[in-house]
């Protein structure tokens, strides 16, 4: 007898040639659905390689794959200059001075592209009016030259060739200084104005309208009041409200991990493990003729909140600004609503400068788009002024910005609630001892292959990618385990380039599905196991985030399809009649007498040992009196199989439903023949319990396979 699946699995029919029983399956593999949809950095290579797992003439399960084919991103170039993308006459900076001084303009080139650039910078006087312009780099990000002058023109142009801006958004922060002539009286509003171009290295990476950018500076001479206000991140040289100590402020670091951290100030605040803080400080100066009266406003973004009762105004160190309409010192007028605040100083005379410095938290949802900020201020006299009607303030700071350095987090498992607290590891090395971090298949057949499905979680901040490794496993030697994506043909490939298979790009929040493919080798003994193996996944990121989660095999099976005539079965192989496991079994295990005529019934039980196939199979029942399928029976006999309880009178069939791990009984076989005595023709067996034959009412209770 013969019993075989109709949807055939690997492994099952050894005899197969094996172009007859792949099926290939190709596929790019950059992670879930869920990861991060950002493009590729230029220069990053992308594989692509194919599977094929077939049975060998020998029945031993291979697997083939096929050449890696890979895909290098092409370079796309993009910039803007102060938030242009394309040139403009817009005035981006607007600023006051007295004869004589220097006026700082803070600019911003930011890469867009997906690669590293070089880009050319030219500032050109329009008038021929100052006496000097140089450009200076803003590297410590404070409005404050960093290093000597990488341009100097008397005339201009000043220009910068071939500074270097990485790209994804890579900056080079500049400041570009004009000399007021100590001579000059007239003309006061503009005195002069100053063209700023940013041209890119490589022109064929760009598109016509972004192949330069420009815009403009606006410096008014006065003999009045003239202010400019530079914005930083740092410790304050004055004491924090009460006379305390600022928290550290680094210009970059950590989110903070908690959304309930304190937004009011107390002695002692200062950044931890779940909440980090900053403090930035507005230096002003004016550098007019007379005293006058500023004013200045600023506007947190969405990464910041701003931490009530933490002001301090220079000229009264230790004392706290009042943030509502009342509680300032003398001299300065200071209010808050949310993250904005509004601050004017009565009276700044001429070469004097003073500093208003706060707290800000960095929000739990703070990315690197929302941390950074310039303040807007008046660089004229103010002189109707207030903090409820402030007036203009058209002039801008330097921008300032708190890197978020990501966090990075990975949790595997087949099991979701493994994933609650975000590590169900002990040291994040190997798994805990509970089972909901075992994946578990119970039984596998010698030669075959186990799929175990897992999906690692990305439990960070940041987009990441996981790296995945077998750290140990009790298989059998000659045992394989790859990583494979969810269809368990594709291979998972190395898409970062640090020679380890992973899961590509995973979106914080988010988690990407794969499989671990297991394939014995052909001689490893039935019923041994169980076998363990420890699958790690490390962040890309931070290698220093491992989780482990772990899969195991109960016990080796012979086939994935059993046929018995019991049950329990009697035996594997030469051992009780041989009853489990494939093949015919040696010698019968049931043995029916009946008349010659009258038909007998053997119960049959066939058990479906595919736990890793589909959830049920459909199994084709045949008969021979030889091991050669399809083949005949002996002239004279007849067989029909039918279902369980139906008897010689029931309707046929010809193919039975099991599910996966489970048992049906019985596809029953009706045998006539002309002697006295009937045997099973492929697995004769002889049977301990009573005898059955048609007419009369059958012996055996109905059976399941436990």
């Amino acid at each position: 007898m013969r019993i075989e699946a109709t949807y055939p699995r690997t492994g099952e029919k050894p005899g197969l040639a094996w172009a007859s029983a792949i099926a290939l399956t190709f596929g790019l593999l950059f992670g879930s659905s869920n990861a991060s949809a950002a493009p590729p950095p230029a220069n990053t290579v992308i594989g692509n390689q194919a599977s094929a797992s077939y049975t060998d003439p020998s029945g031993v399960l291979q697997l083939a794959t096929s050449n890696l084919v890979q895909t290098t991103i092409q370079q796309v170039g993009s910039f803007t200059l102060d938030g242009f993308n394309q040139p403009t006459t817009n005035i981006v900076n607007t600023s006051s001075g007295a004869a004589g001084t220097i006026i700082y303009a803070p600019h911003v080139l930011t890469n867009t592209g997906n690669g590293t650039d070089t880009f050319t910078i030219r500032v050109v006087d329009d008038n021929s009016r100052f006496s000097r312009v140089e450009v200076f780099a803003d590297s410590s990000l404070n409005g404050k030259p960093t290093g000597p002058a990488l341009c100097t023109a008397t005339p201009t142009p000043c220009v910068i060739s071939a500074q270097s801006v990485a790209g994804n958004n890579g900056v080079f922060q500049f400041l570009v200084a004009y000399t007021i002539p100590a001579t000059a009286t007239t003309p006061t509003t503009p005195y002069d104005t100053a063209t700023i171009t940013a041209t890119p290295g490589t022109p064929a990476l760009y598109t016509a309208s972004n192949s330069s950018v420009v815009d403009k500076d606006q410096v008014n001479l006065t003999t009045l009041a003239a202010f400019s206000v530079t914005k930083s991140l740092g410790i304050p040289a004055v004491s924090a409200p009460g006379g305390g100590a600022w928290p550290s402020t680094p210009s970059s670091g950590p989110r903070s991990s908690s959304a309930s951290c304190a937004t009011t100030w107390t002695a002692g605040l200062t950044s931890s493990a779940t909440c980090q803080y900053v403090v930035f400080t507005l230096n002003i100066t004016n550098t007019g003729g007379a005293p006058g009266k500023f004013v200045l406003t600023d506007t947190l973004p969405g990464g910041y909140t701003y931490v009530g009762g933490s002001a301090v105004w220079s000229s009264f160190p230790g004392t706290a600004l009042g943030d509502g309409a009342a509680g300032d010192p003398a001299g300065i007028s200071y209010e808050t609503s949310g993250n904005a605040l509004t601050a004017v100083v009565n009276s700044l005379a001429p070469n004097v400068s003073q500093t208003i410095s706060f707290v800000a938290l960095v929000n739990s949802t703070a990315g690197s788009t929302n941390t950074s900020n310039i303040a807007r201020y008046n660089s004229v006299d103010s002189p109707t002024a207030t903090v409820t009607a402030p007036g203009t303030t058209d002039s801008t700071t330097n921008l300032v910005k708190y890197t978020v350095l990501a966090a990075y987090g990975v949790v595997l498992g087949a099991n979701p609630s493994t994933v609650a607290s975000a590590n169900d590891t002990t040291a994040g090395i190997t798994p805990n001892t509970t089972t909901s971090d075992t994946t578990t298949v119970s039984s596998a057949p010698a030669g075959g292959t186990i799929k175990f499905s897992q999906t690692a979680y990305n439990v960070g901040d940041a987009t990441d990618t996981i790296n995945l490794s077998v750290y140990n496993n009790t298989f059998p030697v000659g045992t394989t385990i790859g990583f494979f994506a969810t269809d368990g043909a594709t291979p998972m490939l190395d898409s970062n380039g640090d020679g380890i298979a992973d899961t590509g790009p995973v979106a914080a929040g988010a988690s990407t599905n794969f499989v671990v493919r297991v394939t014995l080798p052909a001689g490893v003994a039935v019923a041994s196991g169980p076998y363990t193996a420890i699958i790690r996944g490390t962040s890309a990121g931070d290698s220093s985030k491992i989780e482990a989660t772990r899969d195991t095999l109960t016990s080796v099976i012979g086939s994935l399809v059993d046929l018995t005539n019991s049950a329990a079965g009697t035996g594997i192989g030469s051992v009780g009649g041989g009853d489990l496991g494939p093949g015919p079994s040696p010698s019968p295990t049931t043995t029916v007498t009946t008349p010659a005529g009258q038909g007998a019934i053997f119960p049959l039980f066939i058990k479906n040992n595919d736990t890793a196939g589909p959830a049920t199979q459909t199994y084709t029942l045949q008969a021979s009196q030889s091991n050669s399928f399809p083949g005949n029976l002996p002239i004279g006999w007849s067989v029909k199989f039918v279902t369980s309880g139906a008897g010689c009178s029931g309707t046929g069939i010809t193919t039975t439903t099991v599910a996966a791990g489970d048992a049906a009984r019985d596809a029953r076989r009706e045998t006539r023949e002309p002697r006295a005595e009937t045997r099973d023709p492929r697995r004769e067996t002889r049977d301990p319990r009573p005898e059955t034959r048609c007419g009369k009412p059958d012996a055996h209770p109905e059976q399941t396979m436990e």
